[in-house]
């Protein structure tokens, strides 16, 4: 591409590999690094800077011996022409959008225990209410996904409660049962449920906190106050790893949705999965979105589906643990 600028004299002819030279020269601070930066050699860029010099009429540079400063008028070339550079570099882009599927995405994270069922809802609800989206689900942990909707990348998320967010609001759409999921051979065989109490002598095994902080600290609260004290956290998100933990017998875990990933994680284990008596352990799954959404759907149309898939839902509106 070649830019023409009329100087007070002239027409002058300005190639664009002239200005990002320039650009480069005057970023890296030498010739020999912005002719790396370039992959060219050292000499020929020089050249090209000097060609651009006489071309505009004025030195752009002030050469030292190992470095290079901008003069007056590098300063007030640089701005621009980084800024043409870019918008050259952009163009591809640009023809790439204009030709692209123009359709809007929804961007939906999901956590892990998320229900099946619920996700299609929610996909099927969208495609009633705004059949111009096409709906992504990005699976992941609550917090992550959390911090990713909070950083605009997301423009929702189905997450397990509770959350208590800046600039987030939430409708619950769903609440699981969370039962207990023990190996056999540690004296619950043949049982159908197990107070919490009587698994003190195991560990409680879990993916890392982090995952979803809130509601491992109400579980950690809640079994301490049932006598369990002793933890395995393993180094990941991946629930995998717990089914072997728990198949051995050293640990227990707590399952919400049957459909989940970690009752999934279970199926064909020596595991048996029992219902807690004597507390009322729940894990509700809500519908989260930022208040200020600009995304593929402003935030009042986003709100009324997620409201009125809670109200189809008939959402169980007992506490989390």
């Amino acid at each position: 591409m070649t830019a023409t600028v009329r100087s007070a004299t002239s027409l002058i002819r300005v190639d664009m590999l002239h200005l990002r030279y320039f650009v480069a020269v005057a970023e890296e601070g030498t010739f020999a690094r912005a002719a790396q930066r370039l992959h060219m050699a050292a000499s020929p860029l020089s050249q090209r800077i000097k060609y651009l010099e006489n071309s505009l009429g004025t030195a752009l540079f002030v050469r030292a011996h190992h470095h290079v400063d901008l003069t007056a008028a590098g300063h007030a070339l640089l701005p621009q022409a980084r800024d043409l550079v870019e918008r050259f570099d952009a163009i591809p882009r640009l023809i790439e959008l204009a030709t692209a599927d123009l359709s809007p995405t929804l961007d939906v994270g999901v956590a892990s225990d998320v229900t099946s069922e619920l996700r299609t809802r929610v996909h099927d609800e969208f495609a009633r209410s705004h059949p111009e989206l096409v709906v992504t689900f990005h699976p992941g942990a609550t917090e992550p996904l959390l911090q990713s909707l909070q950083a605009g990348r997301l423009d929702a998320a189905l997450l397990h409660g509770p959350i208590v967010a800046r600039g987030i609001e939430t409708v619950r759409l769903h609440t699981a049962v969370v039962k207990v999921a023990v190996g056999r051979g540690n004296g619950f065989d043949g049982r159908s449920s197990v107070r919490l109490d009587e698994l003190a002598h195991l560990a409680f095994v879990s993916i890392e906190h982090d995952a979803a902080p809130a509601i491992y600290r109400g579980i950690d609260e809640l079994l301490r106050r049932h006598g369990v004290h002793k933890r395995i956290i393993l180094p990941d998100h991946n629930f995998g790893g717990l089914a072997h933990v728990v198949a051995g017998g050293r640990a227990f875990s707590l399952v919400g949705s049957p459909t989940g990933a970690m009752a999934k994680a279970f199926v064909g284990e020596p595991i048996d999965v029992l219902d807690v008596e004597g507390t009322r352990l729940r894990l509700p799954t809500l519908a989260a979105w930022r208040y200020d959404t600009d995304g593929a759907i402003p935030t009042g149309a986003l709100a009324d589906v997620f409201r009125t898939l809670a109200r189809r839902t008939g959402r169980n509106t007992e506490p989390p643990v």
